[in-house]
């Protein structure tokens, strides 16, 4: 149960980031960039995203969220899910997880 535990509260982090993120404010003032080496936070997505020039092509949402992101100077595209009852909460969870998978 611990690892569980651990997931859940990396998951509410990240939750509590992008509703402060939609309020106006920017989670990388106040919130650590990364859970654990090589797993960021949505704060640290949002870095990572800005720093390498990212781009957003695709986003569905439907009771799941799903991202696709595509990295020109690698030509590599990679997705990433999420699901919350709140779609725009779920897209950017969805967006940070993108992010991990294009990124390590």
């Amino acid at each position: 149960m611990n690892y569980l535990n651990t997931f859940i509260k990396a998951k509410n982090l990240d939750k509590r980031m992008v509703l402060d993120y939609q309020q106006g404010q920017d989670p990388r003032k106040v919130y650590p960039l990364y859970h654990a080496p090589l797993v960021p936070t949505f704060a640290g997505a949002i870095d990572i995203f800005e720093l390498t020039q990212l781009e957003k092509v695709k986003v569905e949402t439907h009771y799941v969220a799903i991202v696709q992101l595509y990295d020109r100077g690698r030509d590599l595209s990679r997705a990433g899910a999420s699901q919350d009852k709140d779609e725009v909460i779920a897209e950017w969870l969805a967006f940070s997880n993108a992010v991990r998978q294009i990124t390590f």
